[in-house]
């Protein structure tokens, strides 16, 4: 649908060579779904149009993909030539992915308007492409997609609450010729299959252990065991908790005993008629399938090797957290520590606190600095300098304690700082001493001061970092799988608006004819 778009909205000089290309590129069935429109848009072509429709159509004829061509019934679309497969012998209706019309009555006596929306046949998951599951080879046969409201019990609030949801159904067949249903609902992906209970009854409304959902059918494509009506509406009503069902194997029923069990999701489909009465009630039994199994089942290996390489990174992140963890508990072993207290008062010369030797050039210090308590709403500040055996100041640092209190709409509070630390490097060997002094301006009058000093300590702060950033990493790669793997795993309908040969489009057209005269 995005080349008719842009095959429509060019100069008629360049259409048909635009087309041309499209379809030497590739985009045999893109360019077959853009010829009905081009030739409401440009009926000078119309000749050279249905040449190229009907060659396309050939191809594709040829390239339809059966599973069984024997037992399947190929043919063409009435209305655009698409080519189109038959396979389950039960259908009554099937409906051109090409165009969107029913294919089965003559051209004359379709309503195009009943169907305006066409299949993108560039997605990812389209009709006849195939789906592995359950051991069973499977083959998309029709999709439909419906739009409603999902009404669930919101257990916290105590209340029901109603969303907006869209959901996508695939019509699968194996070469059993067995119907199975694929559904996606944007967030996850189920296989469903028809299930009868030991007592079959339609829930009551109320009912907190279920989802009600009230649905409308917008658009269908494919080949279906019943006449899809436009705009036909369901109800639908499933069980939130999953329940323990036996698995079927092929060839046993569904009421056979088996001691291995799997969960589902039990649901109930009522399909109404024009007056929004009950038409059909069918059970069905849906599991859910994780985004890997999709992958899989659509032999996307390239999106698995993807994702495979994604999950090699965080168990590489994963690895590295105990390793720095490690290399930091050994670089931070440190040797002996070094403690000297001293009184500070206010307006008091340089005090020498502590004397140590350093005999290893680039030795680590780890330096803690602390008063044993500061006098409310006041602070005093301490000038500490480390000199080498020559009285050459190698180091100054200013360190700053304090202590506030008051109250506030909140009522009191408090705040102190009491501590530092910090680290530094010494680069040459030699005796150190350490030197403190009282800031002048400091409004507490006298403090008590200690000096911890350890040799060889390193820093842990960028061992704490690298973790922490680790741990950011691992949780990006993760979403990122998840992000990933749900867009590749999506097999939900793309759709779009067909040309409306009405209004602006038609007057667009005329324009164009009066220009073209």
């Amino acid at each position: 649908m995005q080349i008719a778009k842009r095959l429509v909205g060019m100069h008629p000089d360049k259409v048909l060579g635009a087309l041309q290309t499209h379809i030497d590129s590739g985009h045999e069935k893109s360019a077959l779904q853009a010829i009905p429109d081009l030739q409401l848009e440009h009926p000078q072509f119309h000749n050279e149009l249905e040449q190229h429709k009907a060659r396309l159509s050939e191809r594709l004829i040829e390239g339809v993909k059966v599973i069984d061509r024997a037992g399947a019934e190929v043919f063409r679309c009435v209305n655009c030539g698409g080519g189109l497969s038959r396979q389950n012998p039960e259908s009554t209706h099937v409906i051109c992915q090409y165009c969107g019309c029913d294919a089965e009555h003559p051209a004359q006596n379709i309503h195009l308007e009943r169907w305006n929306k066409a299949l993108d046949l560039e997605s990812n998951f389209t009709i006849g492409d195939f789906f592995t599951y359950d051991r069973q080879r499977w083959q998309a046969i029709g999709v439909q997609l419906f739009s409603g409201r999902l009404k669930e019990y919101d257990s916290e609030d105590r209340k029901w609450e109603s969303s907006f949801s869209r959901y996508t159904t695939w019509w699968m067949l194996n070469q059993h010729r067995e119907l199975g249903w694929l559904i996606d609902d944007g967030k996850r992906r189920y296989w469903a299959e028809k299930y009868t209970p030991d007592k079959p009854q339609v829930p009551k409304s109320g009912d907190s252990n279920y989802e009600y959902g009230e649905w409308k059918l917008e658009f269908a494509a494919g080949e279906f065991s019943y006449q899809p009506q436009p705009g036909e509406r369901h109800n639908s009503v499933e069980q939130i908790r999953r329940m323990r069902l036996p698995i079927r194997s092929r060839g046993e029923k569904d009421g056979d005993k088996s001691d291995d069990k799997e969960l589902y999701h039990l649901s109930v489909e009522t399909r109404l008629d024009a007056n929004g009465k009950p038409k059909e009630i069918e059970f069905f039994r849906s599991r859910s399938i994780s985004h890997k199994e999709v992958l899989s089942a659509l032999s996307k290996e390239t999106e698995l090797s993807e994702m495979q390489r994604w999950r090699h990174a965080i168990m590489a992140l994963i690895a590295a957290i105990p390793v720095l963890l490690v290399t930091a508990l050994y670089l931070n072993r440190g040797g002996a520590t070094t403690t000297d207290s001293v009184k500070l008062v206010a307006d008091s010369a340089n005090v020498q606190m502590q004397t140590f030797n350093v005999e290893k050039p680039g030795t680590m210090l780890e330096l803690s600095g602390q008063v044993n308590a500061v006098s409310n709403n006041s602070w005093i500040g301490v000038n500490f300098s480390l000199e080498n055996s020559d009285g050459e100041p190698i180091y100054d640092k200013y360190l700053e304690y304090w202590h506030e209190s008051g109250r506030d709409s909140d009522g009191p509070w408090t705040e102190r700082q009491l501590r530092n630390t910090w680290h530094i490097r010494v680069d040459e060997a030699d005796t150190y001493r350490a030197l403190v002094s009282v800031e002048p301006g400091s409004t507490s009058p006298q403090a008590n001061f200690s000096l911890a000093t350890t040799l060889n300590r390193a820093g842990t702060t960028p061992f704490i970092f690298a973790g922490i950033l680790s741990l950011m990493f691992v949780m990006l790669c993760r979403s990122k799988i998840s992000s990933m793997a749900a867009v590749a795993a999506s097999i939900a309908v793309k759709i779009n608006k067909r040309f409306d040969p009405s209004g602006k489009s038609k007057r667009k057209r005329k324009k164009l004819k009066d220009k073209h005269a």
